[in-house]
């Protein structure tokens, strides 16, 4: 009995190590061209615009629970609220759709410069609201600066109008995250008095770095900026 005891780690062992030589490390990830498919499904099936309501939604309640906290409370803080701008305030499905979910620096900045992205819906009602209650909004985004005219353009037709401040990423920005960037952005507007009450983007990289109270994420199946 003994014996048999002493065996059962040998016989474990045995049996682990059969099982990871036998196991891929790595299994074949998913067919690029059924992952596109899949993507258009859930924007054409009206899931995306759902999911993106549903969490422009969430940000809205909570700046109205802010704006009534800080009026009830009296308080001499100065609130600011820090938007990204495309898949965010401005949508790039149509044109995205048509380049096949790929395209050059060029091509994006010309799709840019055409200054023709439709509003998202939600998010300018949000940012109505964000204005109706005293709240600063500014837009912080990857786009960079040489695009400033047509993207001020943009977001005027697009009915975004009296926003407090637009930041674009520099010219000569060489991160490899675009993280960096729009924190220090961040950290400027609270030195200049404000307590920005949240970012929002569709990237994580929009929301991290600090300098805001809250972030949230909003879905994007379409692509990813670290």
């Amino acid at each position: 009995m003994k014996q048999q005891f002493n065996a059962l780690p040998r016989i474990v062992l045995t049996l682990c190590l059969t099982l990871l030589c036998s196991t891929p490390l790595f299994s074949e990830p998913p067919n690029l061209s059924l992952v596109k498919k899949e993507v258009i499904a859930y924007h054409d099936s009206g899931l995306y615009y759902k999911d993106l309501e549903r969490k422009i939604k969430q940000a809205q309640q909570y700046i109205i629970e802010q704006a009534a906290k800080h009026k009830n409370t009296q308080s001499t803080q100065k609130l600011a609220l820090v938007l990204d701008i495309d898949e965010t305030s401005l949508s790039n499905y149509d044109k995205m759709v048509v380049r096949d979910f790929v395209g050059t620096k060029d091509e994006i900045h010309q799709e840019i410069m055409a200054a023709n992205a439709p509003v998202i819906k939600p998010m300018l009602s949000l940012y109505n609201t964000a204005l109706k209650h005293g709240i600063k909004v500014f837009f912080v985004t990857g786009r960079v600066e040489s695009e400033r005219n047509a993207t001020q353009i943009n977001l005027t037709k697009a009915g975004y109008k009296n926003w407090a401040g637009l930041y674009l990423r520099p010219q000569e920005y060489s991160y490899p995250s675009i993280i960096p960037f729009k924190s220090k952005v961040r950290e400027s507007i609270t030195q200049k008095g404000y307590t920005i009450i949240a970012s929002i983007g569709d990237q994580y990289s929009d929301i991290r770095g600090g300098f805001t109270e809250k972030g949230f994420k909003l879905p994007n199946p379409y692509y990813y900026l670290p």
